[in-house]
């Protein structure tokens, strides 16, 4: 019987194999190495153009608190009129946040601040600044005591100074005389820039009374 002769591979061709199996190793690890750059590729500010990443590019939600730096959102880096009612979250603005901040006059829109958006009893004499209280005397100008005909005297006007502005007034008797004495009147008056508060008495005391009006004004 004759055999067959086996063929063995020759020296070239096993090292091309052995070739063929390194290239395909080195492509598996260099294509690895670039996922792997790919994976840990940051874009830095400076890769971002100006102006590149608006509103409409940001998802909503993406900008939160904690995505801030702090300190970052300043008000000149706030557009004018940005911050309205709705961008407020309910309770946002407190009496603690409107201290720490330089709201003014200005800052405020023309009857935005009403009575619906005061707290009760946040507006009172005291804060609202510096009081002051003016009096005027009324004289008694009876001339007989306890007769039968009173006396009405003069009305006396205590003014608040200009540019002050009345809260309240009243009036009062310094001394009493006979007690033969009565208020006829105690009144308000605000005129244009000149405001306090008049009162007048009548007496029978015969001269021996005298009495004042007040004005408790606001500077």
């Amino acid at each position: 019987m004759q055999m067959s002769e086996l063929r063995h591979p020759t020296p070239g061709t096993v090292m091309g194999a052995i070739a063929l199996i390194l290239a395909l190793a080195a492509l598996i690890v260099a294509l690895s190495s670039s996922a792997d750059a790919a994976r840990r590729a940051y874009i830095k500010k400076g890769d971002i153009a100006p102006g590149a990443v608006t509103a409409k590019a940001l998802a909503n939600g993406a900008v939160h608190p904690k995505a801030l730096a702090k300190g970052a959102v300043t008000a000149p880096k706030i557009k004018a009129g940005a911050v309205n009612t709705a961008a407020l979250a309910k309770g946002a603005v407190t009496t603690s946040a409107l201290a720490r901040s330089s709201v003014t006059a200005a800052a405020l829109a023309e009857d935005s601040v009403t009575s619906t958006a005061l707290a009760p009893k946040s507006v009172y004499g005291a804060a609202l600044g510096d009081e002051t209280i003016h009096t005027a005397p009324i004289s008694d100008l009876d001339a007989v005591a306890s007769n039968p005909e009173w006396t009405a005297s003069d009305t006396a006007a205590a003014s608040c100074a200009p540019g002050e502005r009345l809260l309240q007034g009243g009036g009062s008797f310094t001394n009493p005389g006979n007690r033969e004495v009565s208020f006829l009147q105690l009144l308000p008056v605000i005129n244009g820039s000149a405001n306090g508060f008049v009162g007048s008495i009548t007496s029978n005391s015969g001269g021996s009374a005298a009495a004042q009006v007040t004005a408790y004004c606001l500077k």
